[in-house]
């Protein structure tokens, strides 16, 4: 089958976006020895994930920016499982079975040589993931899905050709190891990986991409500024505290109430009678780590990061989020897991290219985060790898939405964390390195924050341990206070 034949079917991006790094064995051993040393020590032993956000995403035949600090960029031909059917701790056997079918996606980012700290500025600027607009069947394929060719063009000329084999983890190994620890939906992507050796492009250049039996995606390069913007995402904020939360077979907004809460159609109900959700329709999570100079402190020993260093970004997917009163799985085996106590800014509106002194005024409000992390899992490999941070319900929000106006000063917050009862960490938003504006100022620079996008600010000192049945409670000042139960692995039946 030529690869411009391919079966018609429209695609349209949906769901979160998953990049996955060094799953070509040629790229992983192009590393050599450096892959022993400081800072990896060791191989990965997880896939080496990362999400692509929805300001990323380009169709087929639309412009994207060159960075104008950039001469070029990576081009990362990759193979995108697209997801048909919720995909949690599936068997390698029957791994595929729950993919929808298969799309061309195009993983560009500016180039950069290290694969220790994730840096989002270049992997998530705006337009930075073209997709295809066919969606195969991987029945409908010419050959395997791990043994497609795949061709680069730059101008028409042929710069890179390989196939989708060689993979450290083929596409039903990948899926499986995967979903071991967070949960894909349908329309979620999951890419295979670049392979070894990846293109550059730069501005006033075309690529093109073919993967047999998909057909071809074409993306200009145009120099900054010159490229469309982003699709945005539509939603409206609260204007008042709320909640969203179930109830009766529905979702409904809730107020605060003084015994408990009040549905907007004028129930009232105790906390323990609803299930608590994400209080807003959340929309790009974006996380700090290392955000408190007390932070970076205690774990000085595990750390080649400074106070003075670029802020430490991480994104995370849909699927890790629980609301207040939720459970969150504590694996069994692992020796540290801890809570995070962080202040969550949710964004009100667009903001590109926005300056801290008028960053306030694109915040819509906030609520409490507590984003657990597995520290067994840690690896030094776009470190704080998914596997630690994007685990199912390991990042609780709520329990209330609170509008700007009630937070005079987001920056003088006291904030603490208690476990069964007793005080294990406090703190002040006042110490964090970078601040709410300097936080949206910097994101601002590289992406289009949207409506619904909402910044994890970091947490400062003392963390410790928690097990099965530990009670954890996160609260800030004037914002909540957010509870949330850990449960064993059999709690969740599987």
């Amino acid at each position: 089958m030529k690869p411009d034949a391919a079966p018609y079917r429209p695609y349209h991006p949906a769901g979160t976006v998953y990049g996955c790094l060094l799953n070509h064995a040629p790229a992983l051993a192009a590393l050599g020895e450096a892959v022993h040393q400081p800072p990896y020590k060791a191989p990965p032993r997880a896939p080496v994930l990362y999400v692509k956000p929805r300001n990323t995403w380009a169709a087929d035949g639309q412009p994207v920016a060159v960075p104008a600090d950039a001469p070029a960029l990576q081009v990362g031909a990759a193979l995108g499982l697209v997801i048909g059917r919720t995909a949690c701790r599936v068997n390698v056997h029957d791994a595929l079975a729950h993919v929808a079918g298969a799309v061309i996606v195009n993983d560009l980012s500016v180039p950069h040589d290290s694969f220790y700290r994730p840096n989002v500025r270049l992997k998530a600027r705006d337009g930075l993931c073209p997709l295809g607009r066919t969606l195969v069947p991987l029945a409908e394929l010419p050959a395997a899905v791990d043994a497609l060719a795949v061709r680069v063009f730059v101008d028409g000329v042929l710069v890179h050709h390989t196939t989708t084999g060689d993979r450290l983890r083929g596409a039903a190994q990948l899926l499986a190891d995967v979903s071991e620890f967070m949960t894909l939906q349908p329309g979620d992507v999951l890419m295979l990986g670049v392979a070894h050796g990846a293109p550059m492009a730069s501005a006033g250049q075309t690529v093109a991409i073919e993967i047999d039996g998909l057909g071809r995606l074409s993306t200009p390069l145009v120099a900054e500024g010159a490229a469309p913007s982003p699709v945005m995402r539509v939603a409206t904020m609260p204007t008042q505290r709320s909640a969203r939360v179930a109830f009766d077979g529905a979702v409904h907004s809730a107020m605060p109430h003084a015994t408990g809460l009040q549905l907007a159609d004028g129930r009232v109900l105790r906390e323990d009678q609803v299930v608590w959700l994400p209080p807003f329709e959340v929309g790009t999570i974006i996380a700090l780590g290392l955000n408190y100079a007390d932070h970076v402190k205690e774990l000085a020993k595990e750390l080649t990061v400074s106070t003075q260093d670029e802020p430490l970004v991480f994104l995370k997917g849909p699927g890790s989020l629980i609301g207040h009163r939720g459970h969150t799985r504590r694996p069994a085996g692992v020796a540290f897991m801890h809570y995070e106590c962080e202040l969550a800014v949710v964004i009100g509106r667009t903001a590109r290219g926005v300056l801290a002194a008028d960053a306030m005024d694109f915040v819509a409000g906030y609520t409490v985060c507590n984003d657990y992390a597995v520290r067994d899992y840690l690896e030094n490999w776009y470190r704080p790898n998914l596997r630690v941070k994007n685990r199912d319900g390991g990042t609780a929000l709520g329990p209330w939405f609170v509008p700007a106006a009630e937070v005079p000063d987001p920056q003088a917050l006291g904030l603490r964390t208690l476990v069964n009862g007793q005080v294990t960490q406090q703190g002040s938003t006042a110490h964090m390195i970078n601040g709410v504006a300097v936080l949206i100022e910097y994101l601002s620079s590289f992406m289009t924050l949207q409506a619904g996008d909402v910044i994890l600010t970091g947490t400062p000192d003392g963390v410790v341990n928690v097990e099965a049945g530990d009670a954890v409670a996160c609260e800030i000042d004037g914002i909540g206070r957010l509870v949330n139960t850990l449960a064993p692995d059999s709690a969740f039946g599987r």
